[in-house]
């Protein structure tokens, strides 16, 4: 049996040229990109300048005594988590992990 080959066009070589040069630009770019991230990795940063300057504020003595002196109710204000309170407000019904009011607001 006689095999054919088929000429090549000149559409085809210009498709496989083309088609080397994409091939050989998209491998130098990926090259160029992991050169590029290794040599940002390899780069220790500096100690980085503050943009904002930063002054120490000592703390207020008041600030401690007005928690203190906060309502018990906020105090005892504790989450349960696992446990779901269904509270039932007017014709409202919501669930929630803390406990439900007593006073209807």
């Amino acid at each position: 049996m006689q095999s054919r080959t088929f000429p090549h066009t000149k559409s085809d070589r210009h498709f496989d040229i083309s088609l080397r040069l994409l091939m050989i630009a998209v491998g130098v770019t990926l090259a160029g990109c992991i050169v590029w991230l290794g040599l940002r990795w390899a780069d220790t940063p500096t100690v980085p300048a503050d943009l904002v300057p930063l002054t120490e504020l000592a703390p207020r003595s008041g600030s401690l005594t007005a928690i203190e002196a906060g309502s018990s109710e906020a105090r005892q204000l504790l989450l349960a988590p696992g446990q779901v309170f269904r509270c039932v407000s007017g014709n409202r019904v919501t669930f929630t992990d803390r406990p439900c009011p007593t006073k209807v607001r």
